[in-house]
């Protein structure tokens, strides 16, 4: 069998060099556009089982020149194994991505999951956190555990003076719980707005989950009245991924200085939130990975976030 690749600007002028060279009955192997210093080339390969030309292939007595037509066929042929079987791989991972939960956007970019992953969190660098906070988030994204437990991190690991701001009086029982966390843990806790946001000491609300009770115009008016303030967005990291994409869109044209992940132990699989480590989204700044008031939390560091994304891997890399 005699192996030829044949390239051009023009499609059928490739083709047509083919079946001059090879002859009718040569088999098309495979065809595709490349891009080489900004020009377009159309490449095809091509098999035929004998050489279409019996004089040219009667001269060709020489051992010498039979060995190396050999050698330039098996190379041919070991270049295009290669090929197949690194498209099938990219294929089946991306089929493998979606089935995990990674969008499809995000999917089409990780032909090395961990590779992408590494440099997406050595471009977001540290997440910076400012001290008065309005936390905000859906429903059942557990942000009231949230907040207090960012309240005793910067109380206890920061030695700073912390109340507490219950905005969420929609949700049976929201108000009695932020009154006995703030007990427990020592947190001064209140129902109202202050009138002016502490200077030196930390401040952080907590909001009614987003939606119909608490919206855009509910947090364009706390902002107006803190325009100091920072948002945190809390995420259920078990969540289903568009839904979570489309919260945060929503929260585009605010100051969202970060993000919190809950629920971080309950995740199957890291990558199916990489599309927060997208360059236009903020970074984030706490993980919580269980229910316990203040130990399951930490701050996330890039060494912490590897390993949450990293999680599930195996089943990723493993396409048997």
């Amino acid at each position: 069998m005699r192996i030829k690749r044949f390239r051009g600007e023009n499609a059928l002028e490739v083709l047509a060099r083919v079946k001059k060279e090879l002859g009718e009955e040569a088999l098309i192997l495979s065809s595709r556009r490349v891009e080489e210093e900004g020009k377009i080339f159309y490449e095809i390969t091509a098999a035929v089982d004998q050489d279409p030309n019996p004089e040219v292939s009667e001269s060709k007595n020489s051992s010498q020149d039979t060995l190396s037509d050999i050698r330039a066929e098996l190379s041919e042929i070991k270049s295009l194994l290669r090929e197949a079987f690194s498209e099938k791989i990219i294929q089946g991972r991306y089929v493998k991505l979606l089935e995990m939960g990674v969008l499809p956007e995000v999917a089409s970019e990780m032909e090395d999951p961990v590779r992408w992953v590494r440099d997406r969190l050595s471009r977001k660098g540290a997440s910076p956190l400012s001290r008065h906070l309005i936390f905000v988030g859906p429903a059942g994204a557990g942000k009231t555990s949230a907040v207090f437990k960012v309240a005793a991190w910067f109380k206890y690991r920061q030695g700073l003076e912390v109340t507490v701001v219950t905005l969420n009086r929609h949700r049976v029982g929201a108000r009695g719980e932020a009154l006995r966390l703030g007990e427990l843990l020592e947190i001064p806790v209140k129902t109202e707005l202050p009138e002016t946001f502490p200077q030196r000491d930390c401040l952080l609300i907590d909001t009614p989950g987003w939606g119909w009770n608490f919206g855009p115009e509910e947090l364009e008016a706390l902002l107006e009245r803190f325009p100091q303030a920072r948002i945190q967005a809390v995420l259920n990291a078990v969540e289903q991924p568009l839904s979570l994409k489309r919260f945060l869109k929503e929260l585009g044209d605010y100051p969202v200085e970060g993000l919190v992940l809950t629920q971080v132990d309950r995740m199957a699989c890291g990558l199916s939130l990489s599309f927060i480590l997208k360059d236009d989204l903020p970074g984030v700044s706490f993980v919580s990975s269980g229910p316990r008031v203040p130990e399951d939390l930490a701050r996330a560091t890039p060494e912490v976030l590897e390993r949450i994304f990293m999680r599930g891997l195996k089943a990723v890399y493993d396409l048997k």
